[in-house]
C-alpha cells in the first residue's frame, strides 16, 4: 500500500485532488460570507417615486392621497421621492433613479369617497437590480392591500359623519422564531449547501483522474474511499472557521464542520462510485445537480418556487432536506441530516467504487 501511495503521489493530479476542495470553501464561503445580502438594507434604499395630482376635495378641504403617502411612508421600509410630472418621474425610472412609480390621478381623492372600485396606476421596471425588480413587482399588491384598507377605513368615517383617523384598524403583534443577528447568518446554509455540492464534485473527479493508472485495482478502490474523508475532512473545517468568523458565533463550528464534512463525504463516495463506473460522462448528470442546487437544495428556495421541470426532480429525490438541516445547524432550528438519503449514496457509491475495483482486478 506505502509503494502504491508513493506512484499515486508522482500523479501530478494528486496535490490538486488533495487541496481543491479546500480552496473551494475557502473561496467561496470567503467572499459570499463577507458581503451577504441585508434585506432590510436592500429595502431601505428601494425607492419609490411618486406623481401625485390629486385635486383633494372642498368639503371637508383634504387631500386623500397626502394622507395615503404619510402611512405608506410610515409602514413601508421604501425611500418616497414626489414628482411633478409623469414625464418626469418616467424619465428617472428609466434612468434607474427609482424603482416604481405610483400616480394619483386628478380625481382621487373624490373617488376614494365614492361608492366604485376605482384604479391607481403603478409603473415598475424589470431592467434593474434583481432585489429591485422582485420588490417591485410585488409592490402593486402591497400598495393595493394597504390602499383598500385605508379607503374603506375612509369610507366608514365619512358614513358615520366623522372625521378620518387615518390610522389602521387592525394592527399586527409580530413575534419572530429564530431570529437572525446578521446577513451572514442567513446566507451561511446556502454557501454551505453549494460548497459541499461542489468541493465533493470536484475533489472526486480530480481524484478518479488522479487514480486511473496501472496501480493495483484494488488498492486504487481503497484509495478512493479513504481520501475523500481525509480531503474533506479539511475543507468542511476550513469552512466552518469562515461561517463562525463571519456570523460571530464560534458555537457554530463543530456544528457545521461535522454536518458538512458528514454530508460531503456521503456525496463524494457517490460521485466518485459514479466516475469509477461510468467515467467522465457522469458529469453530465453531477455537474447540472451541483450547480441547480440554489433552486433544489432548500436553502435559497422553496422546491416548490422552481421551475416546474426541477420542481420535478426536486419532489423525486428531496434535495431541499439538506438545505433544511444546514439551516437548523445554522439557526438552532432542530432539522436533522437525512440520514436515510445521505446513508444510500454513500452506500450506493462505495458499492460502485469496490465492484469497479474487483472487476478490474478480475480482468487484470
Amino acid at each position: 500500500m506505502s509503494a502504491t501511495l508513493a506512484r499515486l503521489k508522482e500523479n501530478h493530479l494528486f496535490i490538486p485532488a488533495m487541496i481543491v476542495p479546500s480552496l473551494i470553501m475557502l473561496v467561496f464561503s470567503l467572499f459570499n460570507m463577507t458581503a451577504p445580502l441585508d434585506p432590510e438594507r436592500a429595502a431601505s434604499v428601494f425607492s419609490l417615486g411618486v406623481v401625485n395630482q390629486d385635486e383633494g376635495l372642498t368639503s371637508p378641504p383634504i387631500r386623500i392621497s397626502s394622507r395615503m403617502l404619510g402611512g405608506l411612508g410610515e409602514n413601508l421600509p421604501f425611500k418616497i421621492s414626489e414628482f411633478k410630472t409623469i414625464d418626469l418621474a418616467r424619465a428617472a425610472l428609466e434612468a434607474g433613479e427609482i424603482a416604481a412609480v405610483v400616480v394619483f390621478s386628478p380625481e382621487f381623492s373624490k373617488n376614494a369617497i365614492g361608492d366604485e372600485n376605482f384604479e391607481i396606476e403603478i409603473w415598475n421596471a424589470q431592467h434593474l437590480s434583481v432585489s429591485e425588480t422582485g420588490m417591485a413587482t410585488q409592490l402593486p399588491m402591497m400598495i393595493q392591500t394597504a390602499m383598500s384598507g385605508g379607503v374603506a377605513n375612509l369610507r366608514l368615517a365619512f358614513a358615520k359623519g366623522q372625521p378620518p383617523t387615518g390610522g389602521f384598524l387592525v394592527t399586527a403583534k409580530v413575534t419572530t422564531l429564530y431570529e437572525t443577528d446578521s446577513p451572514a447568518r442567513l446566507i451561511a446554509p446556502f454557501v454551505m449547501t453549494f460548497t459541499t455540492w461542489f468541493a465533493a464534485f470536484v475533489g472526486a473527479l480530480l481524484l478518479f483522474r488522479a487514480t486511473r493508472s496501472d496501480l493495483d485495482p484494488k488498492e486504487m478502490a481503497g484509495f478512493r474511499t479513504l481520501l475523500p474523508v481525509i480531503n474533506l475532512c479539511g475543507a468542511s473545517f476550513i469552512l466552518a472557521i469562515v461561517i463562525a468568523a463571519a456570523t460571530g458565533d464560534w458555537g457554530l463550528l463543530i456544528p457545521v464542520w461535522w454536518n458538512v464534512w458528514l454530508v460531503a463525504v456521503c456525496l463524494g463516495w457517490l460521485m466518485g462510485g459514479l466516475f469509477a463506473v461510468f467515467g467522465m460522462i457522469s458529469i453530465l448528470v453531477i455537474l447540472p445537480l451541483t450547480f441547480y442546487q440554489s433552486a433544489l437544495g432548500g436553502a435559497m428556495i422553496p422546491v416548490a418556487a422552481a421551475p416546474g421541470w426541477l420542481r420535478v426532480i426536486g419532489e423525486m429525490v428531496p434535495f431541499d432536506t439538506l438545505g433544511a438541516a444546514y439551516r437548523g445547524v445554522i439557526h438552532g432550528a432542530g432539522f436533522g441530516l437525512p440520514l436515510i438519503w445521505l446513508g444510500g449514496a454513500a452506500c450506493v457509491g462505495l458499492v460502485l467504487i469496490w465492484s469497479a475495483g474487483l472487476i478490474s482486478a478480475r480482468k487484470s
